[in-house]
């Protein structure tokens, strides 16, 4: 089925099942599959800018189309992906099968179909007489905190190409998500003293000295349910929580070490810093004295693992009609899960998130996608394209 000028369903099929082969779980490299976007885009003369971490095992790339000019639009996502382990598969997850009209595989929705998509649609976008850039920007290391993506997102922000806008292709169904919550995500280690449990005040609880910061963290919680809201968010207000907790070796020895994960998602507009900063306080002035009044070494610390920007309604009418008149939509719906969207708008980029498939299918066993999520998002891809010509 021909879905856009020079484009087939078979065409996408094929670069989904190559992305698909690359086992890219982020604690590996993705190198083997960023060179093979490069080759992809060597046919039809895509100019490439890789971006590597500090490491050298993995790399953002960067594939731009038509002049170097300021304008133009950013098609993005991320290689990388959920492990497989522990989920029952019915196949190999690294060998894409068609079933009922889906395509199945690992990254399937999350999100090598939209990837596919983008260097389906990539050819005859170069064909086009544009005279804006189109730029495919693939990125490292989202699924363990929007980490990778900065590098090439704030290159891209200073350099002179000031595209018009970028589009991030998370799983929304072909809905335009126009704002969601940022997000800051860490892990709390208390250091406390051991002892005999006879005689608890010689000694540092690390246990309940966590137990009191969890609770400032419920207060926290408190705080922002009754606080700033921002409607269209289910829930409309920023949240905070602890989800992993792991302290202590024996029933009577006082706990000299206890760790626990938090997570925080914030609304537009608020800011996660005050909040962290709220916690610390906490911990410094109301923990942390009488911890080391017995033990110097003792107390509470913040180990932040990531930070992930929100992202604010662009607050430009036209960009947002048209992108709306593409989709067949009205309106554009808000998120509470994160993205790089808020990156690349704070890099200077205006910023929406639009993909194919349901988000409910992202990271489960035989994750998939339906075909007809992938012919939308190509005929929509191809004609937001017609837009830089």
């Amino acid at each position: 089925m021909t879905i856009a000028p020079g484009i087939t369903t078979q065409d996408i099929t094929k670069q989904l099942a190559s992305l698909v082969s690359f086992p890219t779980v982020s604690a590996v490299s993705n190198l083997d599959l960023i060179k093979y976007v490069e080759d992809q885009a060597a046919p039809f003369g895509g100019r490439v800018r890789r971006f590597p971490n500090a490491e050298g095992n993995k790399a953002n790339v960067l594939i731009s189309i038509g002049p170097e000019a300021p304008g133009g639009i950013i098609f993005s996502g991320h290689t990388d992906v959920v492990p497989t382990e522990g989920q029952a598969w019915s196949g190999d997850p690294w060998t894409l099968r068609e079933a009922n009209g889906r395509l199945i595989g690992r990254g399937a929705t999350d999100m090598k179909g939209f990837l596919a998509c983008c260097l389906a649609a990539a050819p005859g976008m170069a064909q086009k007489k544009l005279k804006k850039p189109i730029h495919l920007a693939f990125s490292y290391d989202e699924e363990v905190g929007c980490t990778g993506v900065g590098s090439m997102a704030e290159w891209v922000g200073q350099s002179d190409l000031k595209p018009r806008l970028a589009v991030i292709g998370e799983a929304t169904s072909m809905d335009m998500i126009a704002a969601h919550k940022g997000g800051l995500i860490g892990w709390c280690r208390v250091k406390g003293k051991p002892g005999h449990s006879s005689q608890p005040d010689r000694y540092v609880n690390a246990v309940m000295a966590a137990g009191d910061m969890i609770a400032e963290i419920n207060r926290i919680r408190e705080d922002m349910r009754n606080g700033p809201q921002f409607e269209g968010l289910d829930p409309p207000y920023s949240t905070i929580s602890v989800n992993v907790i792991k302290g202590g070796l024996h029933g009577n020895i006082v706990a000299e070490n206890c760790d626990f994960f938090w997570e925080m998602r914030i609304i537009p507009g608020e800011s996660e810093v005050a909040v962290f900063e709220r916690m610390q306080r906490f911990a410094v002035e109301k923990l942390n004295p009488a911890m080391q009044a017995i033990d110097p070494a003792s107390g509470v610390f913040f180990d932040v693992q990531a930070r992930i920007p929100g992202l604010k309604p662009n607050d430009d009418p036209i960009l947002d009609a048209e992108l709306l008149k593409l989709l067949g939509r009205s309106e554009p719906r808000y998120v509470s899960y994160g993205t790089e969207a808020g990156i690349f708008q704070i890099a200077g980029v205006p910023s929406v998130v639009i993909g194919p498939g349901d988000i409910a299918d992202a990271h489960q066993p035989d994750e998939s996608i339906a075909i007809s999520e992938l012919e939308k998002c190509i005929a929509f891809l191809d004609q937001l394209g017609d837009t830089c010509c």
